[in-house]
């Protein structure tokens, strides 16, 4: 595993800058202040349920084209992960006062769907070892600002941990390392270029930022 480890890291090391960016979000700040209206909150169950149902056929793809091959339960995991967060996501926009009929009708920004375009394409055109790659990097990333937001919306908008239950699943993830750095190794042994995973890992980490940064905007007056 040493190569994938080293690849791993000079890709971490790469993507320091957006990292820090992401650590230090205006949006998750803005909710911990409180400044972010309810209305303005919908963006983000509303955003999420059509990142949440493209990602969950990008996934199943995924299945579809490596299940049979050691990346199989990693992604098929993953996939039931997706099944779960959409129960957890109706459950957030309940308190926010939003339908079914409301996510579906949502209308998603071009930043604020970005994410789940890339997800699509990855799922019909890339190695198991890139998108692999890319989630190793982007899940923590996530997870942390889902931890955030969790926290201040129940320390500022009176939601329960039942309610939080979507975001607090991101963000209690457990390490990823085990599972994914043998399917990098995989792909490398099999001739995937280090800068093809250095792409996919750089695209996530910047479509991730464009969805944060959409949700940011949502919370503007208007």
């Amino acid at each position: 595993m040493k190569k994938a480890a080293e690849v791993v890291k000079e890709i971490s090391e790469a993507l320091r800058d957006v990292d820090e960016q992401l650590r230090h979000h205006p949006y998750p700040d803005a909710l911990e202040r409180g400044e972010v209206t309810v209305e303005a909150l919908r963006a983000f169950p509303g955003t999420q349920f059509h990142v949440a149902t493209s990602d969950l056929r990008s996934m199943a793809m995924m299945v579809q084209r490596f299940g049979h091959t050691p990346a199989g339960g990693f992604l098929n995991g993953i996939l039931q992960g997706e099944f779960a967060a959409l129960e957890g996501l109706r459950v957030l926009a309940r308190k926010l006062g939003m339908t079914q009929e409301d996510l579906e009708r949502y209308e998603v920004t071009p930043e604020g769907f970005a994410y789940a375009t890339n997800m699509a394409w990855m799922a019909a055109n890339v190695s198991a070892a890139e998108f692999a790659v890319g989630i190793l990097v982007n899940f923590p990333a996530w997870g942390m600002t889902c931890g955030r937001m969790s926290q201040a919306l129940r320390a500022r908008y009176g939601f329960t941990a039942q309610e939080t239950v979507f975001l607090d699943a991101f963000a209690n993830m457990p390490p990823l390392e085990g599972a994914v750095l043998p399917i990098i190794q995989d792909g490398l042994d099999q001739g995937v270029p280090p800068r093809l995973l250095h792409r996919s890992a750089r695209f996530f980490q910047a479509y991730e930022k464009m969805f944060w940064d959409a949700m940011m905007a949502a919370a503007q007056p208007r």
